[in-house]
């Protein structure tokens, strides 16, 4: 018998000892029934709402891959705290005639009536998790109108608690990188800018790592430094809410109805004057305007048979220095994402390449290795493979032969007996004509040879090559390239971009040099 288990705690303020009761728990139940000690899959302060917990999604592959017998848990509400998860986890267990244990509440699924109690629970630990965020909410909600703090702490400020609920208080050494940031705003720096020059500075993200355009400017929910009211000494609760998409499990941030708004003022808070904080915010506004205005030219070019994506290497090129991509940044370059939002301090790499000298260089190389006799062997191969795949199989046709031979032989043995009719006369007839016609099938069947279309495979194979770049769908294309290439890394080194391209087909690895300025000059790279 193999057992396993799985243990879940909820969040950081649990102790982590809770692990080891509810192992603790199912280790003496294993030595009351005389189990071996069970394989343990855990998660430490995650909710059971959630399904890409890593343990569970590494019991659930284990599960799947028939690796253990039992699954024992201390009680269902470890397992999953969504009834429709839980239902469809028991469901692949049973299919792979795994057993489901709860130690202390006693569930078992080797029991009759297993399913409605498996319901029934996850149905209660799922109404207890709307019951206990309703509360929370409430309780958050309560803090609110009392002026405390009812959410994240923002950067700039310092939380103290009195005992009733956390305060705020303005830090100064961060308070003033957020005038910086708003006074940069209305003097014309763009977010990315400003980001990279706080980068340069060594100025800690608010979560302590590098900032991006995305931490200042605000996003259509509002989230971003340039929208926080609180800087301007009015604090805004219960703006958004997360909601849980059930086809995939992932959290949307939604915002909710103005109604539902929970204002509070609080002068003692305000970093940024009126004058700048409006500044800003029609800024923002003519931006947005400026950007839907874009979006409609965009869209209704596309009603009208616009062409959709325009470069073929979109998506496929990536920054060696950081791992970030390389985008096109400008109308005519490719340079590195990282590099653009987040500065020099984020990723060192400032190398821009003209687009139509990469994609030049990139199809030249790619063409001349695919070019390659080696190459084009392969080509050949699977060419050969799939041509046989459309060889039609002739068992059935001799069947049909031997079946049309066979009732023609009995017909004649019938006659040599005697047996002589007009309707046995006409039944041979009839067999020996299913006869030639099953033989004449399975005739036009052996005679088949797909592979007498490849004779000219070397002439289509170098036409496909030689036209890579001027398929009319550039997703397509650029799909093509991605199955031939995989990733293509650029690095820089002494002036020179190396691009590194990692093949899944017809090679391993191969290089090209792309030199930065006037003259790109593809080194030889094969395979």
């Amino acid at each position: 018998m193999r057992t396993a288990t799985y243990c879940r705690y909820s969040d950081d303020a649990q102790s982590v000892n809770s692990i080891r009761d509810q192992l603790r728990n199912v280790e003496e139940y294993c030595a009351r029934v005389g189990w071996p000690q069970p394989v343990l899959y855990q998660d430490k302060a995650i909710t059971g709402s959630r399904t890409d917990r890593p343990g569970y999604q590494a019991m659930m592959e284990a599960a799947r891959a028939g690796l253990f017998d039992v699954l024992l848990v201390d009680d269902l509400s470890r397992f999953a705290r969504d009834y429709l998860e839980s239902g469809q986890a028991v469901r692949i267990f049973k299919f792979m005639n795994i057993r489901l244990i709860g130690v202390s509440d006693g569930v078992d699924t080797d029991r009759t009536g297993y399913k409605l109690e498996i319901g029934m629970r996850g149905l209660m630990a799922e109404l207890y998790l709307d019951d206990l965020a309703e509360k929370t909410h409430r309780g958050l909600k309560g803090l609110a109108i009392e002026g405390y703090s009812a959410g994240g702490l923002p950067f700039g400020y310092t939380s103290t608690h009195d005992g009733l609920g956390s305060s705020r208080s303005i830090n100064e050494d961060e308070a003033k990188w957020v005038r910086w940031i708003f006074e940069r705003y209305v003097a014309g720096d763009s977010p990315r800018t400003i980001a990279a020059s706080l980068n340069e500075k060594g100025i800690p993200s608010p979560r302590n790592g590098k900032w991006s355009q995305s931490a200042i400017y605000p996003d259509p929910k509002g989230v971003g430094i340039l929208a926080n009211d609180l800087y301007n000494g009015r604090q805004i609760w219960n703006k958004t809410k997360w909601v849980k998409n059930p086809t995939n499990g992932h959290r949307l941030r939604t915002e909710r109805p103005q109604s539902d708004w929970v204002i509070t003022e609080h002068p003692e808070l305000k970093i940024i004057d009126d004058d700048t904080w409006a500044s800003v915010k029609a800024r923002i506004q003519a931006t947005r305007n400026k950007t839907a205005g874009m979006r409609e030219k965009q869209r209704s070019a596309a009603a009208s048979g616009g062409r959709g994506p325009r470069y073929l290497f979109s998506g496929l090129l990536k920054c060696g220095c950081c791992g970030g991509p390389y985008v096109i940044v400008d109308r005519y370059r490719y340079g590195c994402n990282i590099h653009k939002d987040r500065g020099v301090a984020a990723c060192t790499n400032n190398t821009k390449i003209a687009r139509e000298k990469v994609e030049k260089i990139l199809l030249e190389g790619i063409k001349k290795d695919l070019l390659s006799e080696e190459a084009y062997r392969q080509f050949e191969r699977e060419t050969r493979q799939i041509l046989k795949d459309m060889q039609p199989d002739p068992t059935e046709a001799r069947r049909k032969v031997e079946k049309a031979r066979k009732e023609a032989e009995n017909i004649l043995n019938a006659i040599r007996q005697g047996i002589i009719t007009p309707s046995t006369k006409r039944a041979l007839e009839e067999a020996e004509e299913a006869a030639k016609t099953a033989e004449a099938e399975l005739g036009s069947i052996l005679a088949f040879q797909p592979t007498q279309f490849l004779p000219r495979a070397r002439e289509i194979f170098k036409g496909m090559v030689g036209k890579l770049e001027c398929i009319n769908d550039v997703a397509a294309a650029r799909e093509a390239i991605r199955a031939i290439t995989g990733d293509i890394t650029l690095t820089q080194e002494n002036g020179e971009l190396y691009a590194e391209l990692t093949k899944g087909g017809i090679a391993t690895l191969s290089q090209i040099t792309l030199v930065a300025g006037a003259g790109f000059e593809p080194t030889t790279f094969g395979l």
